[in-house]
């Protein structure tokens, strides 16, 4: 797997894909599919979006290691396009990976902007909540469901927290019949 260097997640850091942040409160969101958030992005995946992606083609062709110690999705060389982008489309909507469902919202255990209130998850934990206005989608559609996000948020944190690549060897050399 090939080493890049220099994305944020993990405690202390920024757990998703981040642009122009604006607060979360009261954002609209209709995705109009236009592909442009999975070009030129780092997606750490987690090792249930590996799990999940691995159905469809083996992790050493969509999985890069990334810092030496995150897990990101491979991205194209002739258009940093990621490797399940068809034109505009994701080939894996259905099992896409949790920062992929989550965008254009951007998440953190600190504050990245003066403005916003930390959203409460149910373990407790504070987090706070952006939506990237680049996105040609926000202000489109209705209003974005916090408790969605909030459950989403929640599962991406815990998901991380428990990938590293000493779970992914393990989990592929398990597995490695399989490919």
């Amino acid at each position: 797997m090939p080493v890049r260097g220099n994305l944020l997640y993990g405690e202390g850091e920024v757990l998703t894909m981040k642009e122009k942040l604006v607060p979360f409160e009261h954002q609209r969101f209709e995705c109009v599919q236009c592909g442009e958030c999975c070009r030129s992005r780092n997606v750490p995946v987690t090792m249930e979006d590996i799990k999940r992606l691995s159905k469809f083609r083996d992790p050493k062709e969509f999985l890069i290691i990334f810092d030496e110690r995150k897990l990101v999705l491979e991205r194209r060389e002739w258009d940093s396009g990621c490797v399940f982008l068809d034109d505009t489309r994701c080939t894996v909507q259905e099992v896409k990976p949790l920062v992929c469902q989550l965008y254009p919202v951007c998440v953190s255990d600190k504050p990245l902007l003066e403005d916003g209130e930390p959203v409460r998850l149910k373990d407790g934990v504070d987090m706070y909540v952006y939506v990237d206005s680049s996105c040609k989608g926000v202000g489109c559609g209705n209003q974005m469901d916090l408790e969605g996000v909030r459950e989403k948020v929640f599962l991406l944190r815990n998901e991380m927290f428990a990938t590293d690549l000493g779970a992914l060897v393990g989990w592929y050399i398990e597995n490695e019949e399989d490919y």
